[in-house]
This record gives C-alpha cells, structure tokens and sequence, in this order.
C-alpha cells in the first residue's frame, strides 16, 4: 500500500516511492470524505434551464483553470504525459486497451474513467489498480479543505465531476505516471478534463445522437463538440464516422491545425501473427481497439518518456505487425460492465438460491483491497449438473441507441454459441480489483439439451428516450431468432447520479418503469419473435401491481391483473416468499414485461426460476442480459458478490 503526504504545495510533485510510509486511514475516515464528497453532487439534470444568477457551461469551465491555479494544480497538471479520449460510444474501452497496453509494456499509468459502477475509487488507477481508500482521502482531503480556504468565498466549490477531475490531475501528479489516460466525461469542448493545454495525442471514438439537450441534435452539431479536444499542432486519431459527423471534425482540426486521421483497421496490423485477439467482446471493440493502437504509437512517438518496449518492437510497428506485448496486452484487456459475463454462484444444486442477493459477497460494502477467488463452474454440464451453476447474467452498461444495437448483437451471438458450444473458462488477474467475468460452462451434452432460457432485466435514466434503446434490442432478438421466453423485467436501480449511497429498498414510486414495461410491451406486438412472452390482454403479472402485455396500453396504463408481489419488505423471508409466487405464476399466461420496485427481488425471482429449472432437471441455463444503465449494471456487479 502506497501512502501520500499531502501537505505542502500542490505543484511540489512527491511520489508515493520518495514518502515514508503514513498510517492508513481508517474506515470511518474514508467514509467522511465520501460523505463530503456527497455534498457536491447538485441533484439536478444537466440539461435542467439556468436560472438567471447560475454560470453558463463555459463560464463554469473557464472557472476550473482558477481553480487549478488556486490548487497550485496547474503546472503539474499540465506537465502529465496526457492521452486524451472522446466519443459517443468505446471511449471507455478505448482507454481500457490503450492501458493495458502500456501496462503489459512497464509503463506506469494513470486512468481517469467515468463513471464508476460501485466504488468511487474506480475513477482513479494506478497501473491498472482503483487507489487505496488511504491515497484517495488522504488527497481528498488536502484538496477539500485548499478549495475551502482560497474559493469558498468567491467562487464556491466546484461541481462533482469537476472536483473529481482536478483530483485525479492531484494523484496522478503525485504519482509520478508516465501516462496519464483521460477519458471525456461529457462532450469535450467543455469538459473538465479538457483543461489539460497540450496532450500527446487525441482519439475520437465512435459518434453518435446522445446528450442531445446539452450537445446538440444534429450528429456534426454533437461531433463538433467532441472535438473540442482538438489542440494546436497534437495529432488526433479518430474512428470511422457518419459524413455529417467526419466533416466536423475535419472542419474543427482544420480550424485549430490538429493534424487527424482515420485510424487503421485493427486486421492490418495482423501480419505474421494471425488476427489480433481482444479481451473485450464484440465486433465493434475492433474499431475500439483500432484506435487505441494508433494513440499508443503516436504517444511512443511523442512521449516525454520513452516507451519502454524497444527498438525491436519498434521495427515490428513499422512494418505494420503489431509486437508481441501489443497483442497480450489487447488480449488481456477487462472494462467492467461491459460486454461482461457472470456466472451466479448460488445457482447451483444444494446452495442456497433463495436468500437475499448478495450471497457472493457482502451486501452491506465494496472492499476492493481484498483477494477474490475467480469462480471455478467450468466443469460438466449446465442446470441439472450437480455444482454447476444454470444462471448467467450478461452485463453491458449500453445507453445508446447504437450500443444497444451492439450489446443485443453480443448477447444473442454469446447465448446461441453457449446453446452449442462452449470453450473452458478462463479468466485471471494479479489485480486486488481483478474482473469477475467467466466463460460459461459447457452446455448439457444429453439428448434432450434445450435452446437458452433467454431474459431481460432493465432500467435506463430518465433523460433518456425509452423508445430509442429499447426498439434496437427488439429489432436484433426477431431477426436472430432468439426470443425472450419470460417477460421482460424493469426495475429501478439502487444508484443513480444523485448521490454516492445506493437505495435498496423498494421504490414507492415506479412509474418511470411502468412506462418503460408499456413501451416494450407495444415493441413486442411490432416485432414478432423478440419474446414469446406477450399475451395480448395483458397476462397475469409477477411484478408490483401485474404485467404488461403486447396488447396493453388502455384505461389503467396496461397493468395487468395476475398475482403481484408483495413488495413490503426486504429481508430475505420476504425476498424468497416472493420470487416463489413469481415461479408459481408460471404457470399462467405471461405478459411482454413486468415492473419489480426493487432490484433485490427482481434477482431472487430470477433464482428462483434458474432453480425451477434445476428441480425440473431441464437441462436449461438462463441466460439474462442486464442493460441499459451503468448504474443498474454496476448494482448487479455489487449484489451478485463480485465487486467486493
């Protein structure tokens, strides 16, 4: 454990290895930074008017290089060693490829990512590893109580994500990285983390319509702001883009003299060695990674630092073969939430399936200093199989309607390959905050091996348009044949952008969730063969209040009339009594979708039903895709026990 002395100037850069060691924090301590942390998180949507006192977006901005200089920030910020990154969709996995790339080359890096899905320290790492709780209270702190002496006054303090950005600019500086990895917030003109005056090099990732009320609602309107990155004289690489979207950012690097080019597809640095292997599922993650291998060359190029991989594997570059180190690294890439599998370890024959979810882990906190073991079900079949578990959950935060396109294409081709075949599991990591994403077992090899129980549990924020993420799912199920053959479930997520304190029980309030069973319920009956689950009258419910049929949508908002839950507590007597009459609805005709308040019991009623299909010796696994938010993804992440 590395331990920081925070006092003195913010620009005196003292890494971790020239300090003594410092006593860590305590928990309690911890707990106290993020309690303060909490009271910078306004609440309000972004998008929400200005009144006529509040700052615009630029002034607010412009107020974070005050900051910066107040911090004593702005020098040693700007002497990182930046690779900085923006996009619609794979930014994120984008930087992800980009660090583990120099990480499997010796670099020492820093990545800023946003959000985090359960601790907020997932927003900071050092080669690879979320800081200590001492590193980021310890920092905290410092900057906290220097912004309340020399800003409150005047300026007040920054907003959250803006406060978080000027930390991560504090530990990377006393980290001494060689590479610090930036991934945009929001946009990038204004973003917080578009400060930095002068990166290394620039990477544009896919674009895309999102963020409409703040970017704009045009695709060259949203590109033009993401490439608000652009900086005189730095190269920038971008993904292939829309015509609207390509012109922009010509038109924008032509303005600040940005040299940009296309990045090359990832297949041409195959050479010698065969196609290039990636950690990260999907087939878009090539365009992803295609960037990426263009930001690390450039970076080597221009780095105050030299890369550490040699002459050898620069000759391999130039001739268009991507060296060995490259290829492990892009292999070896994990981004948490995204394109994930996990394997539930209570569905198995003699565990306990019906207590309170969580059972892998505790339910009560996130340590993410702890050792985890990797869940070891790679042996023998699926349900039925005694010690194998028949529950998956396929976890990717998609919030776009072209990320939704990619996710469904990812969870039918995942689920149908895993109906015929299955390759041993394989995952492993030296990291405290390792990803818990494992192979799935092989499939049944009797006779009588059914197709994929397929499932849906889902949430988006309310800013988003229900209608745009959930029709490209409906699409990709019908033309691949792969239906949902239970409702569609919508529940509420624990967290949400409000605060830093997950809420687990029961919503008084799911009309938002309603809304989103009655518009999947109205796809449903437009796209024959996305589930089979659609009784035109509206079914029988398992959820809060009844389901939502195909048919639904008059008088009482198409809330179905069969058993609902009994929603009054959360213990796990009453999490088990509950997802137990799900099972026993089975019986009766289905609904498109049910709305559970509460995501604990929407994840007993699934065990529940994995375990039906155990009792009944099926052969079957379900398989359920967990999407729509990265706040929902990140809550399945903590209750399913592999965060902590």
């Amino acid at each position: 454990l590395r331990a920081l002395s925070c006092g003195g100037s913010g620009g005196t850069v003292t890494g971790a290895a020239d300090m003594a060691a410092e006593e860590e924090v305590t928990e309690d301590e911890y707990q106290a930074a993020l309690t303060a942390c909490q009271t910078m998180i306004s609440g309000r949507a972004r998008s929400a008017p200005k009144g006529p006192t509040e700052l615009t977006w630029e002034q607010q901005f412009e107020r974070i290089n005050v900051y910066m200089d107040r911090l004593d920030l702005t020098e040693p910020a700007n002497a990182l060693s930046v690779i900085h990154v923006a996009g619609t969709k794979g930014k994120g996995s984008t930087c992800a490829f980009v660090e583990h790339v120099l990480r499997e080359n010796g670099t020492r890096t820093g990545l800023y990512s946003s959000p985090h899905l359960v601790d907020i320290r997932e927003r900071f790492r050092i080669d690879g590893v979320p800081v200590s709780k001492t590193v980021f209270t310890r920092n905290f702190w410092w900057m906290f109580n220097r912004l309340k002496e020399t800003c409150e006054e005047d300026l007040g303090m920054p907003a959250y994500f803006r406060f978080l950005t000027l930390l991560g600019f504090r530990i990377f500086s006393q980290e001494r990285v060689e590479c610090a990895v930036l991934e945009v917030g929001l946009g990038g003109r204004l973003d917080a983390t578009n400060v930095i005056r002068k990166p290394v090099v620039c990477g544009i990732t896919s674009l895309g319509m999102d963020h409409v009320e703040i970017l704009g609602d045009t695709i060259a309107k949203i590109a033009r702001e993401k490439a608000g990155i652009f900086k005189p004289g730095v190269p920038a690489f971008t993904s292939p883009q829309p015509a609207d979207a390509m012109e922009a950012l010509c038109l924008r690097a032509a303005e600040v003299g940005a040299p940009l080019l296309q990045a090359a597809p990832i297949a041409s640095w195959e050479g010698n060695g065969g196609a290039v292997a990636l950690g990260l599922a999907g087939a878009h993650q090539e365009l992803n990674a295609a960037v990426a291998v263009q930001l690390l060359r450039e970076w080597a190029k221009s780095a105050p630092t030299p890369p550490v991989w040699g002459a050898a594997a620069e000759e391999e570059l130039a001739l268009g073969r991507l060296p060995a180190t490259w290829r492990a690294g892009l292999a070896k890439t994990e981004w948490w939430g995204r394109a994930q599998i996990v394997v539930d370890e209570t569905a198995v024959d003699g565990a306990d399936t019906a207590a309170a979810p969580g059972g892998g882990g505790s339910n009560s906190g996130i340590s993410l200093d702890g050792d985890r073991k990797l869940s070891d079900q790679h042996d023998g079949g699926g349900g039925g199989v005694k010690g194998v578990s028949n529950l998956l959950f396929y976890l990717d935060g998609a919030h776009t309607e072209e990320s939704m396109r990619q996710c469904a294409e990812w969870f039918c081709a995942a689920t149908a390959k895993d109906a015929v075949a299955a390759a041993p599991a394989s995952a492993s990591s030296s990291s405290s905050f390792a990803l818990i994403a494992v192979t799935p077992p092989p499939p049944p090899t009797s006779a009588s091996m059914s197709p994929p129980l397929r499932m849906l549990l889902f949430n988006c924020m309310e800013e988003r348009d229900p209608r745009t993420l959930l029709t490209p799912l409906a699409q990709v199920l019908a033309e691949h044949n792969a239906p949902l053959l239970q409702p569609a479930i919508f529940a509420p997520s624990e967290s949400s952008s409000k605060g830093l304190v997950p809420f687990a029980g029961p919503m008084e309030n799911t009309v938002w969730q309603a809304g989103l069973a009655r518009t999947w319920a109205e796809l449903a009956r437009k796209h024959t063969g996305c589930t089979t689950s659609h009784a035109v009258d509206g079914g029988a419910g398992w959820g809060a209040g009844g389901g939502v049929g195909a048919g639904a949508g008059a008088g009482d908002g198409g809330r179905g009339t069969g058993q609902g839950l009994v929603m009054g507590t959360t213990t796990a007597a009453a999490t088990t009594a509950t997802a137990a009459a799900a099972v026993a609805a089975a019986a009766e005709p289905a609904a498109a979708a049910v709305v559970v308040p509460c995501l604990r019991q929407a994840v007993a009623r699934v065990r529940l039903l994995a375990a039906e299909e155990r009792r009944l010796k099926s052969g079957r696994r379900v398989h359920v895709l967990v999407t729509g938010s990265l706040y929902l993804v990140g809550d399945m992440l903590r209750l399913l026990g592999k965060a902590g």
